[in-house]
């Protein structure tokens, strides 16, 4: 599913590495599951996936459970939608709220692009039917809730929790602050009896570095406008408690 900041692309990486972890624990949590691209390929019989939006978790519980998305999405339609969220299927409006909008942010502006050739208007909604259709079957046995990550049972264990919050410094999902100590402080606690795995380009000293990769920031916000190239080096760290 398009999502900002989907890992995606990064996926080939970064799976194998969470996967080692996975195998010998009790199951698989992910609290802000985003657009489930990295949820959906790891091997585990108790995967659950959280985020605070209520309309992102329907759409991917409704997809997974056989829900079909609009293939056309008017711009009519988006700004409707956008406005009236309470007249419609929690799960239509995640879908035309992410899958219809500039870079996967949540009614960030209704997506407009062309194809290769330059000419042919991009149907998104039409992609986006096919990307989630293709997904569908492996977001079968993934339990979804809406819940904040604060509100995680703390008494799970051993678990793999993985985490890729909104990355400090960047664009922000939505307009309030993303309260960082205290997800920092809820990280170094939940991995007294859990394995913690987190995405960030930064984290305080007492998380290691696993690995790293240079990549290029795709969306604007993230840029700087001196930054010619925009190059970005995404880690992947643990919790390994107090230096």
């Amino acid at each position: 599913m398009k999502y900002m900041g989907s890992k995606n692309r990064l996926c080939k990486e970064i799976v194998p590495i969470i996967q080692s972890y996975v195998n010998n624990s009790n199951g698989y949590l992910e609290p802000f599951v985003g657009g489930a691209n990295v949820i959906d390929k790891i091997k585990c019989n108790n995967k659950y996936g959280c985020d605070l939006n209520k309309y992102l978790i329907a759409l991917l519980d409704n997809i997974k459970n056989g829900w079909l998305p609009p293939k056309e999405v008017s711009e009519e339609l988006y700004n409707n939608i956008l406005k009236n969220k309470n007249n419609y299927d929690d799960c239509l409006v995640g879908f035309v709220g992410f899958c219809c909008s500039f870079g996967g942010k949540f009614f960030c502006g209704y997506a407009r692009g062309y194809k290769n050739d330059g000419k042919t208007r991009r149907n998104y909604a039409s992609e986006s039917y096919r990307n989630l259709i293709k997904q569908a079957p492996n977001l079968k046995n993934i339990h979804f809730n809406c819940r904040d990550f604060r509100d995680i049972n703390a008494n799970i264990s051993n678990f793999v929790i993985y985490c890729d919050p909104p990355y400090r410094g960047t664009t922000k999902y939505k307009t309030e602050e993303f309260p960082y100590e205290e997800f920092y402080q809820w990280c170094k606690n939940m991995a007294k009896n859990n394995i913690v795995l987190v995405s960030e380009y930064n984290m305080p000293s007492d998380f290691e570095c696993i690995w790293s990769k240079e990549t290029i920031a795709n969306f604007d916000s993230n840029r700087k406008s001196n930054d010619d190239k925009n190059k970005r080096v995404e880690k992947l760290f643990i919790y390994k408690g107090e230096i």
